[in-house]
């Protein structure tokens, strides 16, 4: 294992709010509100959850093996009927997937949902979600990959919470490790704090502030539309996948170009698999944001490797490298 450079700062990130400050595109004109994310209901034992097909079609068999891990920790669980369909490399087209989404989000039979996969496709049909069914009745969503393009658009346009997290055709078909389905449902039960250690260090320091992030790809595509979602002093978290590290260079600068790469007060870094040698990426990494003078980690779990730890977008969060723990400090879902 290679160990991660660390540059040790003098000065470390010592401002902190409680508010986070979102920022919104409109247009070509972006404005900055303070205002909190919305959280969703928690899970009980017996929830009922959905899950959804809003990109790539999936194999039913894998799904219904982890549709039956979930069943096994006492969820109901319905699929939705296009998970196996397939429009080229869509899980059924845009008008079919966006009526079965809808639909789904408009019940109120369910207590929350997961995605089968990622790929592609939430980009084709986001400007037609029906956002006021989500804000009218808060539920966990879960997912990640493509997933990031609908949490930015449900908290700019639902302003509610989500969580990037395991999805069931590769983390709940292959089961979840011991310590990180823990996590997972202490998490959406309304436990706090919660702690996971840190083990790779590339800046360090200490923040606090509210989690949010996903896919960098996603995120960078967004930039500049009506779903760019970024809060201002909050601690960002990206991960990719078979993106060769020139064009991690060329997104994160991009990011930078914004401006808005100032305003965060830490980065987590998830998987980047396929994206290089780890010490390729090690050096880039410490190179990129040695100088920013906020805590950065990397190899945190989560991203396109399986075995995702669930990340509560909005949620107050501490990042300590001198702790070597990130921790979750309020509950990620709504008191009773």
């Amino acid at each position: 294992m290679i160990l991660a450079l660390v540059e040790r700062q003098g000065r470390q990130n010592s401002a902190y709010r409680s508010a986070p400050r979102f920022l919104k595109a409109e247009g070509r004109k972006q404005k900055a509100e303070m205002k909190s994310l919305r959280k969703p209901k928690p899970f009980v034992s017996t929830s009922h959850v959905a899950v959804l097909a809003a990109s790539s079609p999936s194999e039913l068999s894998r799904i219904e093996v982890a549709a039956d891990r979930l069943r096994s920790r006492g969820l109901r669980v319905t699929l939705a009927p296009n998970i196996a369909h397939r429009d080229r490399y869509l899980a059924g087209n845009d008008d079919e997937r966006v009526s079965i989404l809808n639909d789904f989000l408009r019940s109120s039979e369910f207590d929350g949902f997961f995605f089968a996969r990622g790929g592609y496709g939430l980009h084709r049909i986001i400007d037609r979600i029906d956002y006021d069914a989500i804000a009218a009745n808060p539920r966990p969503i879960i997912g990640f990959s493509d997933l990031t393009a609908l949490h930015q658009a449900i908290a700019i346009r639902s302003e509610v919470a989500t969580f990037h997290g395991p999805m069931l055709n590769s983390d709940w078909h292959d089961g979840l490790s011991p310590d990180r389905e823990d996590w997972f449902w202490s998490m959406l039960r309304g436990d706090a704090p919660l702690s996971w250690n840190i083990e790779h260090v590339v800046a360090e320091g200490e923040a606090e502030g509210a989690l949010f992030g996903g896919c960098l790809s996603l995120t960078n595509d967004l930039t500049g539309t009506p779903y760019d979602f970024w809060i201002d002093d909050g601690i960002w978290f990206w991960e990719d996948v078979d993106e060769p590290i020139y064009r991690i260079d060329r997104m994160l600068t991009h990011l930078r170009l914004t401006g808005r790469l100032k305003k965060i007060r830490g980065v987590i870094i998830g998987s980047l698999r396929g994206c290089g040698s780890d010490a390729e990426i090690t050096a880039f990494l410490h190179e990129f944001f040695g100088s920013m003078r906020i805590p950065v980690v990397r190899q945190f779990p989560f991203g396109h490797v399986g075995d995702n730890l669930l990340m509560p977008i909005g949620t107050h969060a501490r990042l300590s490298t001198k702790d070597n723990v990130l921790s979750i400090t309020e509950p990620a879902v709504a008191g009773d």
